[in-house]
C-alpha cells in the first residue's frame, strides 16, 4: 500500500514538474510596443511553438527566461523596444523574421501571419 502511494505521488508530482515547465499557452506581445501599436499586437501562440521547438532555440536556459536573438544568440529584450507605424523592428529582425526564415515557415515574414 505504502509503495502505490508513494508511486501516485511520484507520478503527481512528476506532471506538476512538466506543467511548471511548459510556461504559458499564450505570451501577450503589447509590452514590447512603445505607445499605441499601428496594428494588433501579437498574441504570441507559446503552447504552439513549444510543441515544435527547443526552449533553448529562443531562451538562453530550458528552463525559459531571457530571450536570445537569433541571428546572434546573445541575450535580448524588446520590452518598450517596438516603435508604432514602423514596417520593420529589432522583434521582426531579430527573432520572429528569422526563425521563421531558418524553419521555412510558408508567409512568415508576412504580416498577416503574425497580426
Amino acid at each position: 500500500m505504502k509503495k502505490m502511494i508513494m508511486g501516485v505521488l511520484l507520478v503527481c508530482l512528476t506532471a506538476m514538474i512538466a506543467f511548471a515547465a511548459a510556461g504559458p499557452d499564450k505570451v501577450d506581445l503589447s509590452k514590447w510596443v512603445d505607445g499605441k501599436p499601428s496594428k494588433k499586437a501579437v498574441e504570441f501562440p507559446h503552447a504552439f511553438h513549444q510543441e515544435k521547438n527547443e526552449c533553448t532555440e529562443c531562451h538562453m536556459n530550458a528552463d525559459g527566461g531571457p530571450l536570445k536573438s537569433i541571428k546572434t544568440g546573445k541575450e535580448i529584450s524588446f520590452d518598450g523596444a517596438i516603435k508604432p507605424r514602423k514596417m520593420s523592428n529589432d522583434a521582426h529582425k531579430e527573432f520572429c523574421w528569422e526563425c521563421h526564415q531558418e524553419k521555412k515557415v510558408p508567409g512568415g515574414k508576412s504580416c498577416s501571419k503574425c497580426h
